[in-house]
């Protein structure tokens, strides 16, 4: 629990926190279904589909790309995972940055990543604040804080917009207070011309054994003079994402997870079929799926996440971005090569 004193009382306060946790809306189990002997199976035995057979194409030509406005005024990159390089209306944000090379708190065990990151953080250019929506290891990375704490990331102004509670992981890692801006479900801030807007999630949080559920998890919808994005985080599926569509919406572009999933613990983690649901439910104009593609997490087959909702959006027609990892998107520009499939058939 962090100790300081105007966060604690923030905390307190939140409407979400109760009997010393953050609390969904609505009541969720983590594990929707008892353990089974397939998900043992899958667990045990089914590493190797879990993992790329060679490697993930990384597109080539990202810096130079974004050297240059986008010439619509949003332009989406992503990264890896659910690290994504947002350009909304003159404003540059960056999400849930992890350049390390595992989801874990070890550097010598846990989910290693699958590709390197196609830029490197010195390579960003200007970074207007780094949004983070919860302390898990896959999205609050240690290793990276603190390198962007010491200089690693020179185009960054130092901001931080989070979700409440989480600033003291951020503090512990060497990122002044006075930068981190934390946030209750709708409250916002203001990036320049740009407002970030916290969103229901329904997830949970925890980096280790005693701080379940201590800092609070999010969504957020980000608002432009011209552009609206949305972003997920992690979260399961929620009626409340509709609210958010019709008080904070339309969205040009709507980031989802997909990945890491399995249906025992569909309450908290969306998976492809519940993301296109959502998104469908939403009115966004296009969806970028991330949360895929970069750890194993799950125990589905690594690619299993892209094809599935790969077939949805051409069964519906809808507008579904599959980019190569780092290729950065504008609004109206097309990437529906289903580029998972060449790994699996070059390694054959």
């Amino acid at each position: 629990m962090p100790t300081d004193d105007s966060r604690l009382k923030r905390i307190q306060a939140s409407p979400r926190f109760r009997d010393g946790q953050f609390r969904n809306t609505n009541r969720v189990e983590m594990m929707q279904n008892p353990m089974t002997l397939g998900m043992v199976a899958d667990f045990a035995l089914g590493g190797a589909k879990r993992r790329p057979p060679a490697a993930l194409p990384i597109w080539t030509d990202t810096q130079a790309c974004l050297a240059r406005p986008p010439d619509s005024g949003l332009r989406v990159t992503w990264l890896s995972h659910s690290t994504v390089l947002l350009e909304v209306d003159g404003v540059r944000l960056l999400t849930d940055p992890v350049w390390g090379n595992r989801a874990s708190p070890l550097s010598f065990a846990g989910p290693l990543r699958f590709h390197p990151m196609p830029l490197q953080l010195h390579e960003l250019g200007r970074i207007d604040a780094i949004v983070l929506s919860h302390d898990h290891y896959d999205h609050l990375c240690a290793e990276t804080w603190r390198k962007l704490a010491l200089g690693a990331c020179p185009g960054w102004s130092g901001q931080v917009v989070t979700a409440l509670g989480v600033g003291a992981h951020l503090t512990a890692l060497g990122i002044p207070a006075e930068h981190i801006t934390e946030l209750d479900w709708g409250e916002g801030t203001r990036v320049g011309e740009v407002e970030l807007i916290a969103t229901p999630a329904q997830h949970f949080s925890g980096r280790g054994l005693g701080d379940r559920n201590r800092t609070l998890w999010m969504g957020v919808a980000i608002r432009g003079p011209r552009h609206r994005v949305f972003f997920s985080g992690d979260t399961g599926p929620t009626e409340e994402h509709i609210d958010v569509a019709a008080s904070l919406g339309p969205f040009d572009v709507a980031l989802f997870e997909i990945g890491a999933w399995n249906a025992a613990w569909g309450g908290i983690h969306l998976g492809p079929s519940a993301a296109f649901d959502t998104f469908a439910r939403m009115r966004a104009r296009t969806l970028l799926p991330i949360h895929w593609g970069t750890f194993d997490l799950g125990l589905h087959p690594w690619e299993q996440p892209g094809e599935e909702l790969y077939n949805l959006a051409r069964a519906n027609g809808a507008d579904v971005w599959f980019p190569l990892i780092g290729q950065p998107l504008e609004l109206g520009e097309v990437a529906d090569r289903p580029w998972w499939r060449t790994v699996a058939n070059g390694a054959k």
